[in-house]
Formats: structure tokens, sequence, C-alpha cells
């Protein structure tokens, strides 16, 4: 039987009989986090992902108008959608949280089917929002994710580790004599080849196959947060073997093998480093290991 995973929903909210209520409102159908003040907000926005804020303006310690500036700072947060929820019945006020970035209001006291309403419109809105990013972010020939997807997972998983002071480890990885295989068996069987190494650096990942990227042509990275060095060299060398023995069948009946090169690299980025640099020292390791012979593995030196 398959299981729907609900979509969450969390509420920034220092009142307890508030939370209470949109609480009873919303559990039945969405995952609730809740926070009772902005700083503890920020930091489930930053941990979990979130679908929708429902975001109190007046709070101790931080304010509705300062949580939300905080969430626009930063990649991680900046596209959570975000609904005020507040007793003050003001244009100014409104006009002040839409151009913060807002996208709706809910008033106090709550309606229970105009919370459930407002707030299943705007999950619809993300619902199929969602599914046109994919589609541009897809590569559709592998089924893995493409270079644009990779520059923002990137940059957030770069925001993440310097927030949580964490390493990200990164794989590039090439097939060895591409040009050769495409003239001796052809660019359809070429275009087999690359969907047979995506599916096996898509197995060997297992639930990271979403952190798996076709860079271009035959180069496809891995991104591996929170992964040491030693952890993402024995998955680059566990990914070599896996694509060394997988076997790439092509017209008429003819079975051949392929290998790849890959270089790793792991960094712990600090504020101001840029990302770039490292996609360019773990590229330049990937040359190194083709320059040592190909069908092996090379780290940042």
């Amino acid at each position: 039987m398959y299981t729907i995973e609900k979509q969450t929903i969390l509420i920034i909210e220092d009142t307890p009989m508030q939370i209470r209520v949109l609480n009873q409102i919303l559990s039945p159908l969405y995952d609730v986090k809740i926070a009772k003040d902005g700083l503890k907000g920020l930091e489930l926005a930053r941990k979990y992902n979130v679908d929708l804020i429902l975001l109190d303006i007046v709070m101790e310690g931080m304010s509705g108008f300062e949580v939300i500036a905080e969430l626009k700072k930063s990649s991680v947060t900046a596209d959570i959608p975000v609904i005020f929820i507040t007793s003050m019945d003001s244009s100014e006020v409104e006009a002040k949280g839409l151009t913060l970035g807002a996208v709706d209001y809910i008033t106090k006291p709550f309606a229970d089917e105009i919370v459930r309403l407002r707030v299943g419109l705007h999950m619809q809105l993300i619902s199929q929002m969602r599914t046109i990013e994919n589609l541009g972010l897809c590569d559709s020939l592998t089924e893995v994710r493409n270079r644009r997807s990779f520059n923002n997972q990137m940059q957030t998983e770069w925001e993440t580790a310097i927030q949580n002071k964490t390493c990200i480890s990164m794989l590039m990885l090439d097939i060895d004599h591409f040009k050769a295989f495409n003239d001796n068996y052809g660019h359809l069987n070429g275009d087999s080849c690359l969907k047979i190494v995506a599916d096996v650096l898509k197995a060997t990942v297992g639930t990271q196959s979403d952190l798996v990227f076709r860079w271009g042509g035959e180069e496809f990275a891995l991104l591996l947060p929170d992964t040491s060095l030693e952890n993402a060299m024995a998955i680059a060398e566990q990914l070599r073997c896996n694509v060394e023995n997988a076997t790439v069948s092509c017209d008429g009946g003819v079975a051949t093998k392929v290998t790849v090169s890959i270089g790793v690299g792991t960094v712990f980025p600090q504020p101001g480093d840029k990302a770039e640099k490292f996609c360019i020292d773990t590229d330049k390791a990937l040359y190194k290991a083709k320059q040592n012979g190909r069908n092996r593995v090379e780290p940042v030196i």
C-alpha cells in the first residue's frame, strides 16, 4: 500500500491557545511543526523541509516582520511561502507584510474553514509550482537532476554546512573513452550507456539518489552533505567498481563494459568561501584521475 507524504507546515506563534487551535485545524491534513518564538522558528525552518509557514506578527523577542526578513536572507528558507496570522486589521500592516514577502494574511480569531481553505489553496499552488520546477530540473535522458538543479542544491547545501559547521563532499565522474564508445557503437547506444551509468549511480547511493546530477555530456556529479573525505572516497570506489561490473547492452545483442574516473573533494565551507572554487578543485581531481590511467579515484590534494 502506498502512503502519500504529508506537506509540512511550520507555525511560529507564542500564544498557547492560538497554537492549539491552529494545530487542531491543520494537523489532520498536514505535518505540523511548532515554534513558540522567532529564533526557534528560524531554526526549524532551516532544519526541516517546510512547505508553508504561518507566522504571528506580534511576539515577544523577534517580531514576525523581523523573522520574515531573516528568512528571506538565506537561500535555504527564502522561497518558503509565509502567511501572516494577526489580530491587527490595518492596511498599513498588511502592506508592510506583503512588501516583506508574505503571500497572504489570516486574521484572528480563526475561522476553521477559512484557515483550511486558505492554507489548502497555497499548498495546491506550491505543489503545482514544484511540478513545473522539477520538469526544468531533471535531465530527460538519464532521469537524474541536471546542472541547473546542481547549482541550486549546491547553494543550499553550502549555506547549510556553513550554518551547521559541517562538511560537504562532492564527486565528479566521467565515463572513460566515451567518444570512442560513441564512434564504435553509435550515439543511440551511447545514450543507453549514459542511462545505465546513471542507474548504477542512483542504486549505489540509495536514499541519496536525488543528489546525483548529470553535469553535462558524459560527466556526472554527486553531492554528499556531512560526509567525510574518507567516507566519500569509499563511496567513490564503490561507484567505480559497480560501473565497471555493469553490462552495457547494445544493438544486435552486443554486450560491453565501461569504466569511470572520479575526483573527490571535501570541504568545511566558511563564510565568504565560494562553492565555485570547490567545484573547480574537484574537477581538477577528476582530470588527475584521467591523467593517471583512468578507471580510478583521486582526491583533491
